[in-house]
């Protein structure tokens, strides 16, 4: 296994270092809009005032090489049939993040960033990950080397990751807690191309201190970056090596054994004539779990065309989901597709009920943007158990409902409605509303209540350094 992973690690540096033009892979807070020394943001006459923004002139004053900023986020849930039963909640998420950077090279940067995310005025949702972690440690690192400029960069501490379309890697921001990495890579980048090679076990949320990795749970990986391999489009191979032991707290291994897993996995999207544009990631699993055998595989295809002169320029979209199950349990072979670390919200539904594991997903979807602040978005999609041998797992990767076979594969039908409005580079709010309509396996499965989720948010981003937005369209740049 080891040998066989040093070989596909050796064939991928050796692959991603042809020519091409780098997309950005990776990102630290969301709050922060620009390298240090980069110019700001311009103006607008519509923007909020400038006194809303303390912070923002306070860095300003500061000395170059040091800058500082952060993040406020604020937003009230309502869902209704929670655990598809007759059970609602109500309350309120609340999240800050406080960061500091510190360049006194160009080839020298320090970062540090504390969040604080609290669940106030719930009655059925716990009181924890993903809801609650009080005060972490965010983001701590120290980078040698220039991630934009010459030939490369070392990097070591705890770090936001984000890679590719965030289907397999990625912060998973609109949960209120979010997802943080200890880490330690080195990137190497031209202006034609860029790859990242990492070694990284994933942060808990779970309140202990400086929350301590779980010891041998541990993510290994090279991801490139091309452009120009075909015309108008980003190419990004990548192979991740997954170890991780027995444990009740990982629900991939829960009760079946030690983790060995390779992905190889294949990212592609780009544009076509007539305002055409598509997206697509295939992914192979092999390795072992405990006594069985990996072999399982994940894909995405979606096509998308805009209507620029149209009223809103409308983006309508179409795309497909696959990531495979296992059909015997009990067998020696393990088909049951591990999701990694995703950012899976939207990609799957606002609802956040289905996750990327044993699942056909089909959706139509259209955006819109009727001026420069307002964004709509309005998605439908269907869901089935690619086998009701299998369970039907959440967003998270956990088991939400187990396997009953025999019955309909039919999970439900979802309707996504958003509409979302950005004054500024500084503040945007929004609202949604989400329902999965029970198929025919929740009815049969569960009590089979539809599940309810509308919702409402603000942000506030101190430096005015830019906002992420949960509608994002999957749209190559």
């Amino acid at each position: 296994m080891k040998t066989y992973l040093a070989l596909v690690l050796v064939f991928l540096i050796g692959v991603t270092a042809g020519p091409g033009r780098v997309k950005a892979q990776e990102a630290s807070d969301s709050s922060v809009g620009r390298e240090l020394g980069a110019s700001p943001n311009p103006p607008d006459k519509h923007d909020p005032p400038d006194w809303l923004f303390p912070i923002a002139k306070l860095d300003q004053s500061l000395p170059s090489w040091l800058h500082i900023g952060g993040q406020y986020r604020n937003r009230l849930e309502a869902p209704s049939g929670i655990g598809y039963t007759g059970s609602s909640d109500f309350y309120m998420l609340q999240r800050l993040r406080l960061n500091v950077t510190i360049q006194p090279k160009p080839w020298l940067r320090f970062r540090g960033a504390l969040q604080d995310a609290r669940i106030f005025f719930n009655h059925h949702i716990p009181s924890g990950n993903p809801f609650q972690d009080t005060w972490t440690l965010w983001e701590g690192y120290v980078q040698v080397g220039n991630s934009t400029k010459g030939w490369g960069d070392v990097l070591a501490g705890r770090q936001v990751l984000l890679f590719g379309d965030e289907r397999v890697i990625g912060p998973s921001n609109w949960l209120n807690v979010g997802r943080t990495f200890n880490v330690a890579r080195v990137d190497l980048h031209r202006s034609n191309y860029k790859v990242s090679m990492f070694a990284t076990s994933v942060v808990p949320g779970d309140n202990n201190d400086l929350h301590n990795a779980l010891p041998g749970n541990n993510l290994y990986g090279v991801y490139g970056s091309l452009a120009n391999i075909v015309p108008k489009a980003t190419f990004e191979p990548y192979v991740l090596w997954r170890l991780a032991p027995s444990s009740s707290v990982l629900s991939e291994t829960l009760a079946r054994g030690h983790l060995s897993e390779v992905t190889l996995g294949l990212h592609w999207n780009g544009t076509l004539p007539a305002d055409l544009d598509y997206d697509s990631e295939f992914d192979w699993q092999t390795g072992s779990l405990g006594s069985s055998t990996i072999n399982a595989w994940a894909g995405y295809a979606g096509v998308g065309r805009t209507f620029p002169k149209a009223a809103a320029k409308p983006r309508v979209l179409i795309e497909g989901n696959y990531a495979s199950g296992t059909k015997n349990p009990a067998g020696h072979q393990w088909n049951t597709f591990d999701q990694l670390y995703p950012s899976n919200h939207d990609k799957y539904g606002f609802a956040d009920q289905v996750g990327r594991r044993n699942l056909v997903q089909f959706r139509v979807s259209v955006e819109e943007q009727p001026n420069a602040r307002w964004k709509l978005k309005q998605a439908f999609e269907g869901y089935w158990l690619a086998t009701s041998h299998d369970n039907l797992y959440g967003s998270s990767g956990a088991i939400a409902v187990p396997a009953h076979p025999g019955a309909s594969p039919h999970i439900g039908n979802e309707l996504d409605l958003v509409a979302e409005y950005q004054w500024g580079l500084g503040l945007n709010f929004g609202f949604g509303y989400a329902r999965l309509f029970a198929g025919n396996f929740l009815k049969t499965a569960t009590p089979g209540h539809d599940y309810s989720y509308p919702y409402a948010y603000f942000q506030y981003n101190f430096s005015k350094s830019g906002a992420h937005f949960p509608v994002t369209p999957n749209k190559p740049n």
